[in-house]
């Protein structure tokens, strides 16, 4: 998968509120932290190729298929499954995506966190996130490998404790009927700043598809909005 991602700290023109008072003693004067919305957009693009769709192993069995239908299911039909019946299978699909903050202000913020991802599949007009099974997404640092279970993901309870991974949002189970445009289910607990403020850091996103697409590549486009603190301390 390649990406093509800029985290820019945006800061729209409307404030939700704020979280925290300070005095001082000398002029009592107020420093309030500002809460802003931020909007970044990101491309994801699954090439075809990384999906083998037609060479399938299950139960020790290889069985070479020639084919697929757009969006139809993943299954072996049953003239070849000698007597075993029409056998359904799955794929699943995990990619790491350098993905780059160059905004030299980002470390004026703090405590952010995501508040929407929405994604759109903009160029399968026959076929749609149904194709997928789940889907979840991470935020992980430069130097990590491997899968989930190499992570060391961000304890909610002690932010202290060392990480190098958060999960930022999931859908773990996607319905028939989703349609090309599909909004994640949040982690209220993640904090993004450690990644943010690192400049550069990479998106891990691991699926599963249960359907076939003959595109070239799937292109998802996604929406994300952050929920930022400006710092603003005496």
């Amino acid at each position: 998968m390649k990406i093509n991602s800029y985290i820019f700290i945006v800061f729209i023109l409307f404030l939700f509120g704020c979280t925290k008072v300070d005095k001082l003693e000398a002029n009592n004067q107020e420093f309030v932290e500002t809460v802003f919305s931020i909007n970044e957009s990101i491309t994801y693009t699954i090439p075809n190729s990384a999906l083998d769709f037609t060479n399938i192993t299950i139960g020790g069995t290889t069985y070479n298929l020639t084919s697929f239908a757009n969006c139809a299911d993943l299954a072996v039909p049953a003239i070849l499954t000698f007597g075993l019946g029409e056998l359904e299978f799955t794929l699943d699909y995990d990619d790491f995506i350098p993905t780059e903050n160059p905004n030299p202000l980002a470390d004026l913020a703090h405590n952010i966190k995501p508040k929407n991802l929405t994604l759109e599949l903009v160029n399968i007009t026959d076929c749609d996130f149904s194709m997928m099974e789940n889907l979840t997404l991470y935020f992980v640092m430069d130097s990590v490998s491997g899968s989930v279970s190499d992570f060391t993901l961000q304890n909610p309870a002690d932010l202290n404790s060392p990480y190098d991974a958060v999960k930022v949002g999931e859908y773990p189970s996607i319905p028939e009927d989703i349609g090309s445009t599909m909004t994640l289910e949040i982690n209220d607990d993640a904090i993004l700043d450690q990644f943010i403020h690192a400049g550069t850091f990479q998106t891990y996103i691991t699926t599963t598809f249960d359907k076939a697409f003959t595109a070239t590549e799937a292109i998802i486009n996604v929406d994300m909005e952050l929920e930022v603190t400006l710092k603003n301390e005496p």
